[in-house]
C-alpha cells in the first residue's frame, strides 16, 4: 500500500465564492427564424453530438429553428424539482448540474450535462412535475424549445418520437451502468469510471494529458460515485501518486488515460488508503 503525502488544495470545496442560485425564466422560442447567438464551434458541437447527429438533417434544422438561444450565469436555476415543466433544453456550451435534495436539506448532484446534450423532455411528454433541479454549473449557453413547439415537432416528424425513445433508452442504460458500479465496484474503480466520463464530456487536450475543464468540489465527486468526501480525497491522492491524474485548483488532469482505463476496467487494482496511511 502506497504512503500518501499531504496534498493541499487538490480539489476545491464550493463555499463562500459559490454563486447564489436563482431561478430564470427561459425566453420564448423563435419558431421559423434563423438561429442567432451561436458560435461556429457551438453549432458543430450540437450537430456532432452522439444523439442529435443521428437525427435526419431536416429534423435537426427544424429543432434549431424552433429554439431560442440564451446565455445564463453560473448558479442560474433552469428547472426546479416538483415544478411544472415548460421547456426542452439543449446545451451548446458550459455545464449543467442535475441535483436533488436530501432529507436534511443538503443538495446532492446526481450527474452533469455536457455540451451537445438535451434535457427536460421527459416531464414535457408525461405531463408530470420535474424530478430534478437543473442548475447552470458554470456560465452556459442553452437552446430552449417550448412545450408546444416540442409537441408540434413530434407530431410533424415521426423520427423525433423514435429519437426521443432512443435517447431515453441511452439514459436508462447509463443509469443501470451507474447502479452496477455502485453495487459491484470498489470506490477507486468507481472514481476512475467517473473521471473517464467527465473527461469525455468536458476534457480538453493539453501537453500533459486531458484537462477536465469543470470546477468540482470533493463533495460533488463524492455524490457522483457514492462515497464520502474523505474517501474521495484519499482515492484522488492515490491516483495522483500513481501518476494517473494530476490535481490542482479546481480541475483534475488525466495524465495517463490508458492506466485510468485499466483501473476503471478492473485490470489495475488500487487498494483504498486507510486514514492512518493518508495522514
Amino acid at each position: 500500500m502506497l504512503q500518501a503525502p499531504t496534498l493541499i488544495g487538490s480539489v476545491i470545496e464550493r463555499g463562500a465564492f459559490a454563486p447564489v442560485a436563482r431561478s430564470i425564466a427561459p425566453p420564448p422560442p423563435m419558431a421559423g427564424r434563423a438561429l442567432p447567438g451561436l458560435y461556429d464551434h457551438e453549432r458543430a458541437t450540437l450537430h456532432g453530438a452522439a444523439w442529435f447527429s443521428e437525427l435526419p438533417s431536416p429534423l435537426r434544422i427544424a429543432i434549431l429553428g424552433s429554439a431560442r438561444v440564451s446565455q445564463v450565469e453560473a448558479g442560474a436555476v433552469l428547472a426546479r424539482r416538483g415544478d411544472k415543466a415548460s421547456v426542452w433544453m439543449g446545451l451548446a456550451s458550459g455545464a449543467l448540474r442535475l441535483d436533488t435534495a436530501l432529507r436534511d436539506g443538503r443538495g446532492f448532484t446526481l450527474d452533469f450535462v455536457g455540451p451537445g446534450q438535451w434535457v427536460g423532455d421527459i416531464a414535457l411528454i408525461d405531463e408530470r412535475p420535474n424530478d430534478l433541479d437543473v442548475t447552470a454549473h458554470v456560465r452556459s449557453k442553452l437552446l430552449f424549445v417550448s412545450k408546444p413547439d416540442l409537441h408540434r415537432l413530434i407530431a410533424d416528424y415521426d423520427e423525433l418520437g423514435n429519437g426521443l425513445l432512443q435517447l431515453n433508452c441511452r439514459r436508462l442504460r447509463h443509469m443501470f451502468r451507474r447502479f452496477e458500479e455502485l453495487q459491484s465496484m470498489p470506490l477507486p474503480q468507481r472514481l476512475a469510471c467517473q473521471l473517464q466520463r467527465l473527461a469525455r464530456q468536458f476534457g480538453r487536450t493539453v501537453d500533459e494529458g486531458t484537462s477536465i475543464d469543470l470546477s468540482l468540489s470533493q463533495s460533488d465527486i463524492a455524490a457522483l460515485v457514492g462515497g464520502s468526501r474523505q474517501r474521495i480525497n484519499r482515492a484522488l491522492r492515490q491516483l495522483h501518486l500513481e501518476g494517473i491524474v494530476g490535481l490542482g485548483e479546481p480541475r483534475v488532469l488525466v495524465r495517463d488515460a490508458a492506466r485510468l482505463e485499466a483501473v476503471a476496467d478492473g485490470r489495475l487494482l488500487l487498494l483504498e488508503l486507510s486514514v492512518s496511511s493518508s495522514a
